[in-house]
């Protein structure tokens, strides 16, 4: 415990913990995470996360663009995958299933999470409860909490009447959520497997329907062998090729018509249909780094904790 409490003020962490952070405060790290929170010790990477970045553009759009009857499924796997803002999504996920409300209501939910239970509640519809949501959240990021932090979280729900920021802060930086008996204390279930898979991957992920199947429910052992080999093989489509996305490598020609007939000159032009280079290109970005590394990460019966 005393080792866990230094951690909160003294950088670099333990690579452990920061896996720790990453995988309980989020859908577990992507490439380059774990030096990067090493380096911002807790409370740091805690406050970026209780005060969370604004979403990338690109994602935004893919947000956006999202429909049909899995759009809000493909949207919270989406975002759990790409969104820097991890906590929110966890956050997110938390609350529809203690409210047992679907998917579609995450947007409903999502401006609230980090405002007051208050506010969270009305959004929904939902009133009173504060005592069991708030012995739920402690424990779905503790798992078997002690009496003591139970009282010290609530004593901050009572103080701040239910601000979820200073409820998480105290929270994610107490000892007894940074021991090392929390770390890989829980098992994950197939959304948390999935994503956190992809996000170890570090694939550039625009689709995500080709992931929908092995979220649905729990996978079996099988289902989970057949999406490590796809997705260690740059077998699933995440960023799949598009018309007109890619310029020729070739010198294209472009008629200009002139006074005296047709002149043709060098231009950029943009195909209808990928050429043989472009198809590398994306093969390239849809293939994992070491995908033999990754296979044996992901095939880890550790990886299957958080």
């Amino acid at each position: 415990m005393a080792g866990a409490a230094r951690a909160q003020v003294s950088t670099p962490i333990d690579e452990g913990l920061a896996q720790h952070l990453l995988n309980r405060l989020g859908y577990g790290p992507s490439p380059g995470e774990l030096a990067r929170v090493r380096a911002m010790g807790v409370q740091a990477y805690v406050d970026s996360q209780l005060a969370p970045p604004p979403m990338p553009p690109r994602l935004e759009e893919r947000l956006r663009a999202l429909s049909g009857p899995d759009a809000h499924g493909e949207e919270a796997l989406l975002r759990a995958i790409a969104s820097p803002r991890q906590l929110e999504e966890v956050l997110v996920g938390f609350w529809l299933q203690h409210f047992r409300e679907g998917d579609a209501a995450g947007r409903v939910v999502r401006p609230h999470v980090l405002g007051s239970y208050a506010g969270l509640g009305a959004a929904l519809g939902k009133r009173g409860g504060e005592g069991a949501a708030m012995q739920a959240l402690v424990r779905h990021f503790v798992t078997a909490p002690s009496a003591n932090l139970q009282r010290s979280v609530a004593r901050v729900w009572e103080s701040t009447r239910g601000d979820q920021r200073a409820v998480l802060r105290r929270l994610l930086t107490s000892p007894e959520f940074l021991a090392r008996s929390q770390w890989n204390g829980k098992e994950k279930d197939a959304l948390r497997f999935v994503s956190s898979a992809v996000r170890a991957s570090g694939l550039v992920v625009e689709n995500v329907a080709p992931l929908m199947p092995f979220v649905r429910g729990p996978l079996s052992d099988k289902e989970r062998a057949e999406f490590v080999e796809r997705l260690a093989g740059g077998r699933l489509a995440l960023a799949p090729v598009r018309p007109h996305e890619y310029a020729s490598s070739a010198p294209p020609l472009r008629a200009i018509e002139a006074a005296q007939g047709s002149v043709s000159q060098p231009g950029p032009v943009l195909m209808t249909a990928p050429t043989p280079s472009a198809v590398a290109m994306a093969a390239a970005r849809g293939q994992p780094a070491d995908p033999v590394r990754l296979r044996e990460q992901l095939q880890n019966q550790e990886f299957l904790r958080y």
